[in-house]
C-alpha cells in the first residue's frame, strides 16, 4: 500500500486536469459507444412510434457505458496505447485470449454481484409491504415504487462499504491485476469508505444536475419547435450520451487516481504523471537491445 494519503479534493482535481488534457483520447473512446447510444434510443423510439412495440434498451446503454468506464480506466492508469475497445475484445486485460471459461467466470462473478443486491432489495421491500397491508393502506403503482425505491436507497446505504470499493476492483480488473483479490483491497482501503464515497459524488453530482437540467430544457425546446421526433431524439440523446461519458470519465479518472494511492501501480503506470518512471518492460527491451549492440 503506498504511504500517500487521498484527499478529495486532490482526487477530482487531477480527475479533470487529465480529462482536459487528453481530450483527443476521450473522443476516440466515446464516438462509436456515442454513435450506439444514440441508434439505440433512435431505435426505441420508432419501434414505439411506429410499430407500438416497446422496448427499453437502457441494458444495452449500460454495456457501453461500462466498457466506455474500464477503457477509461486504462487511458489513465496505462496510457493510450493500452486503451482501446479493440484490446478489451481480443484478449481482454489479463493478456490472455478470450475463453468461454474466462467468460463463464465474469458472467458468475456479476449474477453474484447482482443477487447479493437484489436479494436484500426485495426482503426490505417485501418487509415494507407487509407493514403498510398491515396498517391497512392500499397499495398503488405510486406506492409500489416508492417502496422500492426507499427499498433500493436502504440496501444501497447499509452496502455502501462494498458497492464503493468494487469500482476500485474494477480499476484492478482493468489493469489486469488477476492477483488483487478484494479481502486485499478490503484491507488496503479500510478507513476510508467515507472518503471514497464523497469521491464519487463529488465526481458524480454536479455534471448530472447539469445533463439533467440540459437535457429537460433541450426537450422543452424541442417541443415547443415541433421538431420530428427523429430529429429531437437524436439531438437530446448526443447531448445526453456525451454529458454522461464526461461523467463517467471524471468519475473513473478519480477513482482511478485513488487506486494509485491506496493500492498502488507499477513503475511507469500513470504514465501522465512526472513521478511515473520508465515502464518495466521498456527498460529491459533497451538494455536486451544494448547488450546486442
Amino acid at each position: 500500500m503506498s504511504n500517500q494519503k487521498i484527499s478529495v479534493g486532490a482526487s477530482i482535481s487531477e480527475s479533470y486536469k487529465f480529462l482536459m488534457g487528453h481530450m483527443p483520447h476521450f473522443f476516440r473512446l466515446i464516438y462509436g459507444p456515442l454513435i450506439l447510444w444514440v441508434s439505440v434510443k433512435l431505435g426505441e423510439q420508432v419501434l414505439a412510434r411506429e410499430y407500438d412495440i416497446q422496448i427499453n434498451g437502457n441494458n444495452i446503454l449500460h454495456l457501453f457505458t461500462a466498457a466506455f468506464a474500464i477503457v477509461w480506466y486504462r487511458q489513465f492508469l496505462l496510457g493510450a496505447d493500452y486503451a482501446s475497445y479493440r484490446l478489451m475484445l481480443k484478449k481482454g486485460f489479463s493478456g490472455s485470449h478470450f475463453t468461454l471459461q474466462r467468460a463463464w467466470r465474469a458472467a458468475v462473478r456479476i449474477t453474484v454481484i447482482t443477487l447479493v443486491l437484489l436479494v436484500p432489495t426485495l426482503l426490505v421491500s417485501m418487509g415494507m409491504m407487509i407493514y403498510f397491508a398491515q396498517q391497512g393502506v392500499q397499495f398503488s403503482d405510486e406506492l409500489i415504487q416508492d417502496l422500492a425505491i426507499k427499498s433500493t436507497f436502504i440496501v444501497m446505504v447499509i452496502f455502501s462499504p462494498i458497492l464503493v470499493r468494487l469500482s476500485l476492483y474494477t480499476a484492478g480488473f482493468a489493469l489486469g491485476r488477476t492477483s488483487l483479490s478484494f479481502k486485499q483491497l478490503w484491507q488496503q482501503t479500510r478507513g476510508y469508505t467515507a472518503t471514497l464515497w464523497l469521491v464519487a459524488i463529488r465526481g458524480f453530482l454536479p455534471l448530472s444536475l447539469y445533463s439533467y437540467c440540459l437535457t429537460w430544457f433541450l426537450n422543452i425546446a424541442m417541443e415547443r419547435m415541433a421538431a420530428h421526433y427523429i430529429i429531437s431524439t437524436i439531438v437530446v440523446e448526443t447531448l445526453a450520451a456525451f454529458l454522461t461519458f464526461m461523467m463517467l470519465a471524471i468519475v473513473v479518472a478519480a477513482n482511478a487516481e485513488a487506486f494509485r494511492v491506496l493500492i498502488g501501480v507499477r513503475q511507469g503506470d500513470a504514465p501522465h504523471r512526472t513521478d511515473s518512471g520508465r515502464r518495466r518492460e521498456d527498460v529491459a527491451s533497451n538494455k536486451v537491445s544494448g547488450q546486442a549492440v
